[in-house]
């Protein structure tokens, strides 16, 4: 199976898209075979990567209802050799609804995701905690938590972590015991001093199970998301492409102490 992650923080706006787009090209560019995901019905990984919702006609819609389709039959190649998208659409909100009748409703997408063949599977949650994120979560081996660098990206942040034990049957000593998940931190900017002592003052029975690469503020990075392209194509020179290039090789190295990643061939050519 390949080693499933979901990207999720029960707010918007924190990164989870921008992340799970530039963390996929990164470990696409790093010859991963990388899948994303998208299981927020707004579609902005999809689109994000260059998938417009008119151009396909199946989705991960069609993977949760019945009756099902399966997985492989909805999955798009990107502009990214080794990097495809199983795409969103606003009827997965529809879909969504009838997920929350069904037996064992919460394992419907690792059973879609099982006779897969890609390295990496990279989930972007939707901003809820629905029976969408309850399936990714219960899917995920790790779990990669935005946030922005703002006072109300830190609210939830402990039911979200509840959520997660619930899900994955985890006590609270069990989950800060191992290593089942990461925050990171987002839209950092330097000049807001006061704030970001704030925001880690509150980070700090937390900074064990941080990152070290930090995503700084950028235009760069929104500029890409509008060309729909991943930032090391968009502007491999940009702070943005830096700091997920320093993303891709800490996450790496800590999915190396979790399991051992076959050996692949980098393609280093937009990467910082």
């Amino acid at each position: 199976m390949p080693y499933v992650v979901a990207i999720i923080n029960q707010k918007g706006g924190t990164g989870k898209t921008t992340t799970t787009i530039n963390l996929g090209a990164g470990l696409a560019y790093q010859g991963y075979r990388t899948l994303l995901v998208d299981m927020d019905p707004q579609g902005h990984t999809s689109i994000g990567i260059g998938i417009e919702p008119d151009s396909f006609t199946e989705s991960m819609a069609d993977v949760l209802t019945v009756p099902r389709k399966e997985l492989e039959s909805v999955i798009l190649a990107t502009y990214i050799k080794g990097l495809f998208v199983a795409p969103s659409h606003i009827k997965l909100a529809r879909a969504a609804e009838q997920v929350y009748g069904r037996i064992f409703r919460e394992t419907i997408l690792a059973n879609a995701l099982e006779p897969l063949d890609h390295d990496f599977v990279l989930i972007d949650c939707p901003p809820a905690l629905g029976v969408l994120t309850t399936n990714s979560l219960y899917a995920a081996e790790f779990i990669i938590i935005p946030c922005q660098m703002s006072r109300y990206s830190l609210d939830g942040l402990a039911d979200l972590l509840t959520t997660i034990e619930e899900v994955k049957n985890v006590s609270t000593g069990e989950l800060f015991r191992g290593d089942l998940f990461r925050i990171l931190l987002t839209m950092y900017d330097r000049r807001n001093r006061i704030t970001n002592e704030f925001i880690m003052e509150q980070l700090r029975p937390y900074l064990e199970k941080t990152f070290s690469a930090i995503i700084m503020k950028s235009e760069a990075l929104n500029q890409a998301h509008i060309a729909q392209k991943a930032i090391f194509d968009y502007d491999s020179n940009s702070p943005g492409a830096r700091d997920y290039y320093l993303l891709t090789q800490e996450f790496l190295a800590l999915c190396q102490r979790r399991k051992s990643l076959p050996a692949r061939k980098p393609n280093l050519l937009n990467m910082p």
